[in-house]
């Protein structure tokens, strides 16, 4: 109940924050497609790799928005708490009603915490992650720094174990100095919901929806409606 309680208080901050971070600027929306790969693979009962890889289009599938690749080194704990640090490569493009001026590559190093627990049916996922960002622009290169907190709750569906329903919610927190701390708090917010199928032999398929939103430096926003389409495989080699 208390998990339950966070999650909901959590959810009721970002939603006003989200108003008062969108009420003053110009919102733009698009529509993308985000096709994603992922793979958490046992080395050992303490080591394990992440693996994934996003390709991220924008119009329907018809342009680049994204290209992301992330790897890092798994920590497990415990069975429910995991610790990784990474590297990711992001490649960015311009598009839509506010692109950027030249499509420009980022450099990732990234660490996090996942826990794991359950409530009856409901199964919970809180995820703390910290980010170092080198953004090399053709205009110039920057540092940035930026923290993101990720709740997730999944649901197995009754008399069909494979299947189940998940949901989350992500905020992304930028580390810097805030001229008007209410409005410039977030940086991004997605919130999805999604549909998941287990195979047998370690995969499993999402079909799901993710509306995102974006506050840019500049005053700008975007209202994104997103269709994700993902795979995940997971390798345990320990045997």
């Amino acid at each position: 109940m208390k998990r339950i309680q966070f999650g909901l208080l959590v959810a009721g901050m970002l939603s006003v924050l989200s108003t008062s971070a969108q009420e003053t600027r110009d919102v733009a929306t698009h529509q993308h497609t985000w096709f994603m790969a992922f793979g958490n693979h046992r080395l050992s009962d303490t080591w394990g790799v992440h693996t994934e890889y996003q390709f991220r289009r924008t119009d329907l599938g018809q342009d680049w928005q994204q290209s992301l690749m992330r790897i890092g080194l798994d920590w497990h704990r415990s069975e429910q708490h995991v610790v990784t640090a990474g590297y990711g490569w992001i490649r960015s493009y311009p598009y839509g009603e506010q692109p950027i001026a030249q499509l420009f590559d980022e450099h990732r190093i990234w660490q996090q915490l996942i826990t794991k627990s359950k409530t009856g049916a409901i199964n919970w996922t809180h995820r703390y992650r910290l980010e170092q960002r080198f953004m090399d622009r053709p205009e110039g290169s920057a540092w940035q720094h930026r923290a993101r907190y990720f709740v997730q709750i999944s649901w197995s569906i009754p008399n069909h174990t494979n299947w189940s329903i998940s949901a989350y919610e992500e905020a992304f927190i930028g580390l810097r100095d805030l001229a008007m701390p209410v409005i410039n708090l977030l940086q991004q917010n997605r919130l999805s919901a999604a549909l998941n199928y287990r195979l047998n032999n370690g995969t499993s398929l999402q079909v799901g929806w993710l509306q995102q939103v974006l506050w840019k430096g500049d005053g700008r926003a975007e209202n994104n409606q997103t269709l994700l389409l993902g795979v995940r495989h997971d390798l345990d080699l320990r045997e």
